[in-house]
């Protein structure tokens, strides 16, 4: 139960690594943007965007950080002073800021000047004062310079590292023939000309602080860059200016890092022996020079699903397993531990031939007629359908050995040979060129019966005896007596004079005897043992 329980908790973790890391990769990826802490006035907030996530903040490095804006619409510099040192919130963004924006000063130097104001007598024809213009502006960029040098310092305790983007001030007004605008750009340009040379000088001091020249980006390009009077924020081009300063500032401080390139993971099987045989056959697997952490394989073409079914997954210790059957054979690498770097690769396995069993080689004897018979009698031999190379038989029951007298055995073109007298028989298959496949088989004849002796024939009767006695002889007288002479007797005895030629004869036999056997034994061992 406990085992089931681990397979059980391996499925959901493998089921949650392939469908939800993209979920889980794109979370770390939020996590490690850098954290940006916007300050200022409307401009950074996004005034009179169609929406504020379009204003520059957001677009600094193609979007690729965590924006904290907390910029105030027409807040000044007094009041962004205020801000940093009093309000926690802001304190604590810019402790953990990774970048820090500045836009301030703008609200300062219109209040002075009372654009407004001017705009209204331009439009009435009334006469401006210049003097008096100038000494207004002078004090309240005089005063500015103060409070950005404190809310500097002030960044620099709670942050020493972020580098710090201050944007100097854009003219907002486009140089056209009408009025008042006209008027309103020869007015901006004289107040910017001193004031826009004070931000260098008082971001000196501080390490990692840097000045961006948004007077130049927008010089000229108002009409582009700055909605039509009386408003004087960013469109979204010039919020895409404001943001092209901060990109080309930081990627010069910091180019990008090049990602290593992820390694590429594969996978090659490989067999052995790749001939056919008749054993088991070894699959090899090559990682390519990368360390799984985890190899396993399945029979079958499988996908990467199918390992979740763990009862029918092999895991591998080394690099490579046997199978001892054809098929196809999927093997599955894991490099990683939230298991997204794998590799997965499939063999088929078609060389593995089954062992060639010896056959077996029987024969059957059989008889026909196998009812009484004057003869003769025919023994045919079947071998169940093995082709022999040769076949012989001998009269009585006999072993292989026997088959080498040669003068007695019986060679047979088919398969069958006619006897005509009772009595065992054996017949010799040989079935391979060395002689070793082969059987022996005896059958007995019984059923050959003599002929039957045709009926004899009646003796004629015989005569009557005739008791007539014979007439008498009479004897010879004159004829004398014959003298027997005592006869040699007959034998086996030769003359003298043949012993030397039977001797020679003798001995000659014996010699061809001798050699016709020799003959027939290399004779037999060749045709019937002979490789």
């Amino acid at each position: 139960m406990k085992f089931k329980h681990v397979s059980l908790l391996f499925a959901v973790l493998l089921v949650f690594n392939l469908f939800a890391s993209k979920f889980v990769l794109a979370e770390e990826i939020q996590e490690t943007k850098p954290t940006l802490v916007a300050l200022g006035d409307s401009i950074p907030y996004g005034t009179s965007l169609p929406d504020h996530s379009q204003a520059f903040p957001n677009l600094i490095l193609e979007g690729e950080t965590t924006v904290i804006n907390k910029s105030v619409p027409g807040q000044t510099s007094s009041q962004l002073l205020v801000q940093i040192t009093t309000d926690p919130e802001t304190a604590q963004a810019l402790q953990n800021a990774d970048v820090i924006t500045i836009n301030t000063g703008n609200n300062d130097l219109l209040q002075a000047a009372k654009i407004a104001e001017i705009a209204a007598a331009i439009q009435a024809g009334k006469e401006i004062n210049y003097e008096e213009l100038k000494l207004d502006v002078a004090a309240a960029a005089a005063k500015a310079g103060e409070n950005l040098a404190v809310i500097l310092h002030s960044i620099r305790e709670m942050n020493t590292d972020a580098p710090i983007l201050l944007y100097n001030i854009y003219n907002p007004f486009p140089n056209l023939d009408a009025e008042p605008v006209k008027t309103l750009h020869q007015v901006g340009e004289m107040i910017l000309e001193d004031v826009n040379k004070g931000f260098p000088l008082v971001a000196s001091p501080y390490l990692n602080t840097f000045v961006l020249d948004a007077y130049s980006a927008f010089d000229g390009k108002q009409v582009d860059h700055v909605y039509g009077f009386p408003d004087v924020h960013p469109t979204i081009v010039g919020h895409q200016t404001l943001a092209a300063l901060a990109n080309s500032l930081l990627l010069e401080m910091y180019p990008p890092v090049e990602p290593e390139p992820e390694p590429e993971y594969e996978l090659e099987l490989t067999l052995t022996p790749e001939d056919e045989t008749d054993g088991s056959v070894e699959i090899h697997v090559d990682t390519k020079g990368q360390t799984p952490l985890k190899m396993m394989w399945m029979a079958g073409e499988k996908s990467e699903l199918d390992f979740l079914k763990l009862e029918d997954v092999n895991f591998l210790e080394g690099n490579s397993f046997e199978v001892t059957e054809n098929g196809k054979y999927t093997v599955l690498a894991i490099f990683s531990e939230d298991g997204m770097e794998r590799a997965i690769q499939t063999i088929e396995v078609s060389n593995i031939v089954p062992p060639v069993e010896n056959p077996t080689y029987t024969l059957e004897l059989s008889i026909s007629p196998n009812e009484e018979t004057e003869g003769p009698v025919t023994i045919s031999i079947d071998t169940k359908g093995m082709k022999p190379l040769s076949l012989m038989w001998m009269t009585g029951e006999r072993t292989d050995l026997d088959f080498l007298e040669v003068d007695k055995v019986n060679f047979l073109q088919g398969t069958s040979f006619e006897v005509t007298e009772n009595g065992k028989y054996t017949v010799l298959a040989v079935f391979s060129q060395d002689g070793m496949a082969r059987v022996v088989k005896t059958i007995e004849v019984t059923n050959i019966v003599s002929p039957a002796e045709p009926p004899a024939e009646e003796e004629p009767p015989a005569e009557e005896e005739d008791n007539t006695p014979p007439p008498p002889v009479k004897k010879d007288e004159t004829k004398q007596p014959v003298e027997k002479k005592p006869v040699a007797k007959s034998g086996n005895k030769l003359p003298n004079t043949a012993t030397s030629a039977y001797n020679y004869l003798v001995w000659g036999a014996g010699l061809l005897f001798v050699g016709l056997v020799s003959m027939t034994s290399i004779f037999v061992y060749r045709r019937t043992f002979a490789v």
